[in-house]
């Protein structure tokens, strides 16, 4: 029997909550409110917190890449000199600025950029770059390598420092003190938020799967951007409960599901709905990836959110290959997985570098065969999708020859 797809009707309410988003932004900009331009690991709440508007770089160029407008925007970027293989995340954010093109009508220009190097390395140099642009500070959440041992105490207490020194720098940026009764309020919002997208991202362990990664992947920007507000968190119950209204009745988003997939990195932004459907072809649905999964893991102490926020940075980020291998050995159990798929994302050297050796410690560990896609998050020229269908089709003959 021929599989297809059963999608989920609460994702097409997405379009208006993103495109509300930036025109919110772009309009408490105009009336004076500042405007942080800020990595995705920021702490959201504390600047929500604060009345600062908070403006997503790698989001904002994850619309520009869905959107098919990479070349357009990186091409005179690369004519300035800046290499073709540079994060794509970061090449269409600066090409975007520079030649003006926006698929969400533009973001309001920054007062301040917030980062740091726990994220990856490329962010920093990106940021600085931009902050240079605009002529604006950048503060740096500096996180030092421990080496696999998040109890590093020096470490903490250098990262706690940091944030009290960040509290201050934004007081600075707004004139006003922090209001700890705001700042619980917001963090109450965002735990009820991420408790929600936790509970969605595991309902993938119902067999048929009710959502598939693709699902997450577009289902992800409100918790990212909006974590803290009454917008994500009413999105993300309306989410829950149609995914719960699939489990009851057994309705999964691929018909008759043969194979559970784990999704190893970035995804193939400009690819999302054309590589979902070549998989469901395959009666292949991705039920787990490690790239939706921080966010379900954000609960903030609300006696104390600093605490929280610097074991994130400390220890949550710290994905060296030992942990990353114990990950998606633990997936497999936990979603029924019968194979894996690692994306070696060209200008994504962060998660890349590690796959081959990742690959073959998880074949061995599981005993089931794993798929190297070679591709890109954002740039279509580094991959073809002729290769691609190839070399999925002679993975799942593999798959299909072991039972």
């Amino acid at each position: 029997m021929k599989a297809s797809r059963v999608e989920i009707q609460t994702l097409r309410l997405l379009k208006d909550i993103n495109a509300n988003h930036y025109e919110a932004a772009r309009e408490a900009a105009r009336q004076g409110r500042p405007v942080g331009y800020v990595s995705v690991f920021a702490p959201a709440e504390l600047l929500l917190a604060m009345d600062i508007v908070s403006v997503y770089p790698e989001n904002h160029a994850v619309f520009v890449q869905a959107r098919k407008m990479t070349t357009e925007v990186v091409s005179p970027l690369e004519r300035l000199g800046y290499q073709p293989g540079l994060c794509s995340y970061a090449r269409c954010d600066m090409g975007s600025t520079f030649t003006g093109k926006s698929p969400v009508g533009g973001l309001p220009k920054p007062d301040f950029f917030l980062t740091t190097n726990a994220q990856c390395s490329t962010l920093t140099k990106w940021f600085e770059r931009m902050s240079e642009h605009f002529g604006v500070p950048l503060f740096l959440i500096d996180v030092p390598f421990t080496g696999g041992k998040p109890d590093d105490q020096h470490c903490k207490v250098f990262v706690r420092s940091q944030i009290a020194e960040l509290i201050g720098f934004l007081e600075e940026i707004t004139g006003k003190s922090l209001d700890p009764e705001n700042l619980s309020r917001v963090v109450e919002i965002s735990n009820q938020t991420t408790r929600l997208w936790k509970e969605i991202i595991e309902s993938a362990m119902h067999v048929p799967s009710p959502i598939s990664v693709f699902d997450q992947f577009i289902s992800m920007a409100p918790i990212v951007a909006q974590r803290g507000t009454m917008v994500a968190l009413e999105f993300y119950q309306t989410l829950k409960a149609e995914i719960d209204d699939r489990v009851t009745r057994g309705i999964g988003v691929v018909d008759n599901e043969k194979y559970r997939l784990y999704w190893d990195s970035l995804p193939l932004w400009h690819e999302l709905k054309w590589l979902s459907d070549l998989l469901v072809s395959f009666k292949a649905c991705l039920v787990s990836t490690i790239y939706t999964l921080p966010w379900a893991d954000f609960w903030l102490d609300p006696k104390d959110p600093v605490s929280s926020w610097v074991e994130q940075y400390v220890h949550y980020f710290d994905w060296h290959l030992d942990r990353r291998v114990e990950l998606v050995v633990q997936l497999k159990e936990k979603y029924r997985l019968n194979g894996f798929i690692f994306h070696n994302d060209r200008s994504c050297k962060m998660f890349s570098t590690a796959i081959p050796e990742i690959r073959r410690i998880v074949q061995e560990k599981t005993g089931v065969a794993a798929y190297i896609l070679e591709g890109d998050h954002g740039d279509p020229r580094f991959y073809s999708r002729e290769q691609i269908e190839k070399g999925l089709t002679y993975y799942f003959e593999i798959l299909r020859a072991r039972g």
